[in-house]
């Protein structure tokens, strides 16, 4: 019984060394090629559902600067006009704001995030974002599959 335990958990190590070995390779084959010189990433039109804006008619720009090797994890800059939109959360996704501000109700909760303020949006939810004057932020986006998203749901 000692033996085939002892067994066991060394195929079980072995696997997860053998996974994490093959996740490096992986990482280090697809990963982008190490910054020689500053990229320059224009900023451009950004096609958000009609049916999303709620008041006004706000112009959305965005440009995507990194994404992973594996695809699961993005970045970017967004930056949008004066209005009042639903955005729908198909990721979890981080902000941070580098200008202007936003007044957001997100799950009953209402607050307001200015420059230099960042905040977390769950995968599957929805936040409205009433956008006074202007702002522009970064995001990141992360794709926890689906058992992640379905398991985070139960603990809100």
């Amino acid at each position: 019984m000692k033996t085939t335990l002892k067994a066991s958990m060394i195929g079980a190590a072995l696997s997860l060394f053998a996974l994490g070995a093959y996740e490096a390779i992986r990482h280090v084959q697809n990963s982008p090629e190490a910054s020689k010189e500053a990229k320059t990433h224009q900023i451009q039109v950004f096609e958000v559902d009609p049916s999303w804006v709620l008041e006004g008619n706000p112009n959305f720009r965005a440009t995507e600067f990194f994404k992973s090797s594996d695809g699961k994890t993005s970045s970017g800059i967004f930056e949008c006009d004066a209005g009042k939109f639903e955005w729908h959360y198909q990721l979890d996704e981080a902000v941070y704001v580098l200008e202007g501000s936003v007044n957001i109700d997100y799950q009953g909760k209402q607050f307001t995030l200015k420059a230099g303020e960042s905040a977390f949006f769950r995968a599957g939810t929805t936040a409205v974002w009433q956008v006074p004057q202007h702002i522009k932020k970064t995001w990141t986006l992360y794709d926890a599959g689906k058992p992640a998203r379905g398991l985070a749901r139960l603990f809100e």
